[in-house]
């Protein structure tokens, strides 16, 4: 039989009364002055170990007990047959390893969900974005990138009529998005896909291109980028919260509250390792299906690499790309896969 000294308050006045409580045949015996109590294991809760603080137990009738004796409440729990969950998180409030056995699995955890969870969400909402909805986001995009970065294009009307019909040759004629011109000096030679299709290339991505070929293979890796949904799915990856929402309450349409971040998200994009190898992937298929060679792309994007260097006064050896290739990482790696 154990016993121990606690302090017994009956749950009508403050008083405290010094009692002895024993463990006996399933049962917890309350003895004091005028006191004499006894109550079933199985009616009591003993409250949770946190640091220092004093242990209870509270009975049925709404009367506590404070015990200070940490072997006592051992028994006790041992004998009431505690849940062995609770008895794993006393265990582990307890144990400085097992807390910090807990933090890494945690951070794991975390860089798990970060790494595979948070790619796999944003895919599946930005693919089950409504096409009106994807449709407002990428007009409102632009509409806030002429505001804030784009002037009109100066590229003479019949050339911009030819780059339209290459647009066009290079979507298949499907009907899908389409090109919009625009002059931007402080982005020099680029091109951009905005949600719903839009491609929008700059007048100096036009001037740095010797052919026409070159520029379809371009077009074909921005519209690569628009059919893989990659501008939702990258913003959509870097809102978690927006993302976990959507993805939880299937309120897709609110999504259209973060289009206003969208602009400068995409202008200052960059884009995955995986997400730039899907879209080159989907260039050189539409290469090889054009007839168009892969070495036209490769040769822009030296050109478009050499251009940064001369503009940003870096070394061939030495560089740190902007504007079009730095949302497009790695350029020589990209060649050479290209021309695989």
């Amino acid at each position: 039989m154990s016993y121990v000294t606690a302090g017994y308050f009956d749950g009508v006045t403050s008083a405290r009364h010094e009692v002895q409580l024993f463990l006996e045949k399933n049962t917890l015996r309350i003895h004091g002055d005028d006191i004499s109590l006894s109550y079933p294991l199985s009616t009591v809760k003993v409250s949770g170990s946190v640091g220092s603080v004093i242990r209870t137990i509270k009975l049925p009738d709404d009367g506590v007990c404070e015990v200070t004796d940490a072997d006592f409440i051992a028994d006790l729990e041992k004998e009431s047959n505690r849940p062995v969950r609770e008895r794993w998180i006393h265990l582990w409030e307890k144990s400085p390893s097992l807390i910090f056995a807990g933090l890494v699995l945690l951070g794991v955890v975390v860089a798990i969900f970060l790494r595979y969870g948070v790619p796999f969400m944003a895919y599946h909402v930005a693919f089950a974005v409504p096409q009106d909805v994807e449709a407002t986001i990428g007009r409102d995009a632009l509409t806030t990138l002429d505001k804030i970065i784009f002037k009109p294009s100066t590229i003479e009307e019949e050339r911009r009529k030819k780059l339209v019909m290459l647009f066009e040759r290079v979507t298949g004629f499907s009907g899908e998005g389409r090109l919009e011109l625009r002059s931007c000096p402080a982005m020099g030679a680029n091109a951009i896909a905005l949600p719903s299709g839009i491609v929008v290339m700059t007048d100096g991505m036009v001037e740095l291109a010797e052919n026409d070929d070159e520029l379809a293979a371009v077009l074909a890796h921005e519209i690569g980028h628009a059919r893989l949904r990659h501008g939702l799915r990258h913003v959509l990856q870097n809102s978690v919260s927006v993302l976990i929402i959507s993805t939880l309450t299937g309120d897709l349409l609110s999504i259209a509250s973060f289009s206003a971040a969208l602009p400068t998200a995409l202008v200052n994009a960059s884009f995955s390792r995986a997400f730039e190898r899907e879209a080159d992937d989907a260039a050189k298929v539409w290469m090889q299906t054009a007839g168009v060679e892969p070495k036209r792309f490769a040769e822009i994007l030296a050109r478009m690499e050499a251009q940064n260097n001369t503009l940003r006064g870096a070394p061939d050896t030495d560089r740190k790309f902007g504007n079009y290739l730095s949302s497009h990482p790695d350029t020589k790696e990209r060649i050479r896969r290209i021309l695989q």
